[in-house]
């Protein structure tokens, strides 16, 4: 069933005489007036107004596939009538259809949609003499684009979409695996949305077509999507119009910055410009560093969209550029962009290699520890791998040059042991650097970990900007049952648990605790208990990796 939005009419009615008959009429005699009768009417009863039942409560959805969504919720309280049914409507933004279903008087359904369409989605109780409840809280559902395959989780939605001067800018989007491209749409402000085109990156320039034509209010927005062929929920949206920008609005963040050219002793970097807030650009910040060193430089320039930098030979730095404007508003900054300088300007290799492989370390013990990575490559040789220990701030101590991809190092418990590996070819010429590692050496004998005991699944059903709605499974892998359990994890961006289902919680900061409902605390060898809950986020909301089950590592 679905029915389309229809704008309210005002509609004036004349007041109508009513004329009220009284019963049971009392005469007697005035007091000091023999002659004259008093009369009383009882005053009437006002009516009594039904009342409805309570709108349902925390609908969720406990999971999504590309065809269907299975809804819950808490259950409608009744006012003056038992409850029979509950609508669900489903309506896709941006349309003026709104599609609903009615279920019986249940706190779960199922509803089929469609692959990588976004859904409203809020439901409605309805009593034996048709009073319906307010409606319930709202849940925005993105289904994905397929059930199979190594990515069904959509992106997460862009954000601080802006229209300047015809320009659209925005955000960039998370996603589990990385977000491929945008999708830029156009809306009529009625039901029509039409695709305007695709971006690679967060800006897209508007062509003068798609800012006229019929519609009451033009809007537009913007929808990530990954290589799967998923799609995220909606940005917000911004009017076709471009009104007068705020007294305080920054510049937009320079970007593309790269090289144009580089020596030994300097670098040319070029960029895409700033686009004006509130007043005209005036200039730029670049700022560089020394990569392992705490200290950084900045150079000043002016509104310019290229400069020259004047660095050391075979070292890297890292730049990243801010523009500022005559109102005294500085941008974000640009995104970095790392570089290393070749060790010379003559001679037949001045290419520096590509940098080593993922540093990662095993073998470790209270003396020593073995650091393992991946081969670089060079266009004429990589002759060997320099190896650092850093003391975390400014200081780096080369401790070995190796001809191979791995090397054991001796652990001193009072140095701090960071370490880092740049390539290194005949020339002279390094490498960026790898990741940094950190070895701690272990306080005391050191035995083989046990084999976990348990293995624990999270699954994001559904994500939208803001939210998330996620599935947890946790597995018995031990011999013995489970009587009672706590799941200990931390969440690696900034979300929170609102409301969570078939266990308690507690969350401090990122620290989340998870402890059995009443009827599930024990797991049986080889079974498995499951819990989900929806929870907020704001700058990503990338997946937890590492739990605990009754302080026991899991896998």
């Amino acid at each position: 069933m679905s029915f389309r939005r229809v704008w309210p009419a005002v509609v004036a009615a004349a007041a109508l005489p009513v004329a009220v008959l009284g019963a049971g009429l009392v005469t007697t005699p005035a007091a000091g007036a023999g002659s004259t009768l008093a009369s009383t009417v009882p005053p009437s009863t006002p009516p009594v107004t039904p009342a409805p039942p309570t709108p349902p409560a925390l609908l969720r959805a406990t999971m999504v596939t590309s065809t269907s969504v299975t809804l819950s919720w808490t259950a409608s309280t009744p006012g003056c009538c038992a409850i029979t049914n509950y609508t669900i409507m489903y309506p896709e933004p941006f349309t003026d259809a709104i599609p609903t279903v009615t279920v019986g008087n249940v706190t779960t359904a199922t509803i089929n949609i469609s692959p990588t369409r976004q859904y409203n989605i809020r439901v409605a109780a309805k009593d034996s003499t048709g009073h319906t409840s307010p409606w319930s809280n709202q849940i925005i559902v993105v289904a994905p684009a397929t059930d199979s395959g190594p990515d069904t989780v959509p992106p997460g939605s862009p954000t601080s979409l802006t229209n300047r001067n015809g320009t659209l800018y925005w955000s960039a989007a998370p996603d589990n695996v990385g977000v491929t491209g945008y999708h830029v749409y156009r809306f009529d402000g009625w039901y029509t949305t039409t695709l305007l085109g695709t971006a690679t990156s967060t800006t897209y320039q508007l062509p003068p077509s798609g800012t006229t034509g019929p519609g009451p209010h033009i809007q537009f927005y913007v929808r990530a999507k990954d290589a799967a062929g998923n799609l995220s929920a909606a940005s917000n949206t911004v009017d076709a119009t471009n009104p007068t920008p705020p007294a305080d609005l920054p510049p937009t963040a320079p970007r593309n910055v790269a090289v144009s050219r580089i020596t030994s002793t300097s670098v040319t970097l070029t960029w895409t410009a700033a686009e004006p807030g509130c007043c005209d650009i005036t200039g730029h910040t670049i700022g560089y560093f020394q990569a392992f060193r705490d200290l950084g430089d900045s150079v000043r320039v002016g509104n310019v969209t290229t400069a020259t930098i004047t660095l050391r030979p075979a070292t890297q730095y890292r730049f990243i550029v801010q523009a500022s404007d005559s109102g005294g508003h500085n941008s974000q900054w640009s995104d970095p962009l790392t570089i290393v300088t070749p060790a010379t300007d003559a001679g037949p290799d001045t290419v520096p290699p590509s940098a080593p492989g993922p540093l990662t370390v095993s073998d470790v013990t209270t003396m020593s520890a073995k650091l393992n990575w991946t081969p670089s490559t060079d266009d004429v040789g990589v002759t060997g791998y320099d190896v650092y220990r850093w003391d975390g701030a400014f200081t780096s101590t080369l401790v070995a040059t190796v001809p191979g991809t791995s090397h054991t190092v001796s652990l001193a418990p009072s140095v701090p042991n960071h370490y880092y590996v740049r390539a290194r070819d005949a020339a002279g010429n390094v490498s960026i650097a790898t990741n940094e590692v950190r070895v701690d050496p272990p306080t005391g004998p050191t035995t083989p970990p046990p084999s976990p005991t348990c293995a624990v699944t999270y699954q994001k059903q559904s994500e939208w900007s803001g939210g998330l709605i996620a599935n947890v499974t946790i597995k018995n892998t031990a011999t013995t049952a489970v009587n009672g359990w706590t799941l200990a994890f931390a969440f690696p961006g900034d979300q929170r648990i609102t409301t969570l289902w078939s266990a308690t919680y507690a969350q401090s900061g990122s620290a989340v605790t998870i402890r059995n409902a009443s009827w599930n605390g024990t797991i049986a060898a080889g079974a498995s208990v499951s819990f989900g809950f929806q929870g907020t986020w704001s700058g990503s909301n990338p997946t937890p990796t590492s739990f605990s089950l009754n302080g026991a590592p899991c896998r």
